[in-house]
C-alpha cells in the first residue's frame, strides 16, 4: 500500500525525487537530546541529510530507510564520499558539480547503487543536493518568482539579513506586495498543486492551504535570522549562504569530526517501514523520525505501524511525525497494550517546542510521541 500510494503522488518510484531533506534536522537533534542514553536511531532516508546529521550523536547507530532504491543509492553515495574522500569532498559534492567526485568513488558503491546513479549523472552538475526532481522543479518555479514577484537581487538582499526586527520591517515595507500575496494564493491552491502532482495531491490539499503556507513562509522569513536559514536559501536560490552557520548541520565543520568517525554506524535499507520494523528485535530503537510518510497512507497503515513501533521501541523512546498538512486528530491512538503495558503517549509540550524551533518551509507541523 505504501508503494502504491506514493507512486500515485510522485508518478515513478524509481525517480530520484529528493537530493536533500527539506526538514530541519536541528529539530531531530533537539528531540534526541530528550532521550536518556540514545544508541539506536531510525529515520526515513530521503536525501540523507537527517541521517547524516544524527551521526553526530555520540555512539549512536542510525538506520535510514526508504522505499525508493534511488534515494537509498543517493545516500549511499554521500556515505561513500565521506568514507573514501573525506568531509570536504562530501561538502563539495553536495554544493557543487559532483560528476568527477562520483567517478572517483564509483567502484566503492554497491552494484545496484552504481547502476541507478550512472543513469542520473547529468543531475549531479548542480550538486547532489539539487539532483532530485523536486529540487529541480522548485528551481524552475523560483525563476518565475524573480520575473513576476521579486527580483533575484531584492530576494538576496532580504535573505542576507541577520536581524529579525530588520527582517520584519523589510517584509512589511518591501516584500508583502500584491504580487507576493497573489503568488501565495495561486502557487498553493488545490488546482495548481493538482496540475503539478496529480489527483492524489488534490485530495490531500485542504481548502485553506494557501493561507497556511503564507503564514509558514512569513514565519520562516521573519522569526529566524534569514542569513543562517539553509532551508530558505535552498528554496529561493538552490544553494546555501556562504556563512558556515547557514549550512545544514551535517555540512558544518563543527559536526564533521564526529560524523566522519561514526560514518560506519549508518545502515541503509530499501524496504517498507512496517516490513523493516517487523524484522527488528523488541525494545531496540530509541528514536523514530518518520518524516511525513503517514500523510500519504490510510489510517490502517498508521495503526499497524504503531503496533510495530511499540514493540521495537525502548521505554522513553521518541516518535516524531511531521506533516505538510495540519492534522485535525492524532496520528497514533493512546492505547496501552493489556499484554505488555506498553503504548504511545502524545507529548504536547515537546510537539509545540519542535514546531517553534523548526526553520523549514514545508514539513513543520509536528506530533511527537513518547513510548511508555
Amino acid at each position: 500500500m505504501q508503494n502504491q500510494t506514493e507512486e500515485k503522488l510522485f508518478l515513478k518510484q524509481s525517480r530520484l525525487m529528493f537530493g536533500q531533506v527539506r526538514e530541519d534536522a536541528a529539530v531531530d537533534l533537539f528531540l534526541v537530546e530528550h532521550i536518556p542514553s540514545p544508541n539506536h536511531l531510525f529515520v526515513i532516508a530521503s536525501g540523507g541529510c537527517t541521517a547524516l546529521t544524527l551521526l553526530s550523536v555520540d555512539s549512536c547507530k542510525v538506520d535510514a530507510l526508504d522505499i525508493s532504491e534511488a534515494q537509498i543509492a543517493l545516500v549511499e553515495l554521500k556515505q561513500v564520499l565521506l568514507k573514501q574522500l573525506g568531509f570536504s569532498a562530501l561538502k563539495d559534492a553536495c554544493l557543487g558539480n559532483a560528476q568527477d567526485l562520483f567517478k572517483q568513488v564509483m567502484e566503492f558503491l554497491s552494484p545496484r547503487a552504481r547502476e541507478i546513479l550512472n543513469a542520473k549523472t547529468d543531475a549531479f552538475k548542480k550538486g547532489l543536493n539539487n539532483s532530485g526532481w523536486v529540487d529541480q522543479r522548485m528551481h524552475q518555479l523560483t525563476k518565475l518568482f524573480y520575473l513576476f514577484v521579486h527580483s533575484n537581487r531584492e530576494t538576496e538582499n532580504f535573505l542576507r539579513l541577520e536581524n529579525v526586527d530588520a527582517q520584519k520591517n523589510f517584509y512589511l515595507k518591501n516584500w508583502s506586495n500584491w504580487q507576493w500575496r497573489m503568488t501565495m494564493k495561486m502557487a498553493f491552491s488545490r488546482a495548481f498543486l493538482a496540475l503539478a502532482h496529480g489527483s492524489a495531491a488534490e485530495r490531500l490539499v485542504p481548502d485553506d492551504f494557501s493561507s497556511v503556507m503564507e503564514k509558514r513562509l512569513v514565519r520562516a522569513l521573519t522569526d529566524f535570522p534569514n542569513a543562517t536559514n539553509p532551508y530558505l536559501w535552498q528554496a529561493f536560490f538552490a544553494k546555501y549562504n556562504s556563512l558556515e552557520a547557514g549550512l545544514p548541520p551535517y555540512l558544518q565543520q563543527n559536526y564533521a569530526e564526529q560524523i566522519t568517525a561514526n560514518i560506519d554506524h549508518l545502515n541503509l535499507a530499501c524496504d517498507d517501514t512496517i516490513s523493516w520494523l517487523a524484522k527488528q528485535p523488541p525494545s531496540s530503537i530509541n528514536y523514530f523520525g518518520l518524516s511525513n510518510i503517514l500523510e500519504l497512507l490510510p489510517a490502517e497503515y498508521a495503526s499497524n505501524l504503531q503496533t510495530e513501533i511499540v514493540r521495537v521501541a525502548t521505554p522513553g523512546a521518541i516518535v516524531c511525525v511531521r506533516a505538510i498538512f495540519q492534522r485535525r486528530s492524532p496520528v497514533f491512538e493512546e492505547i496501552i497494550s493489556t499484554e505488555t503495558a506498553r503504548g504511545l503517549a502524545f507529548d504536547e509540550a515537546l510537539s509545540r517546542e519542535a514546531e517553534k524551533r523548526d526553520r523549514s518551509l514545508f514539513c513543520n507541523f509536528y506530533q511527537v510521541y513518547r513510548c511508555i
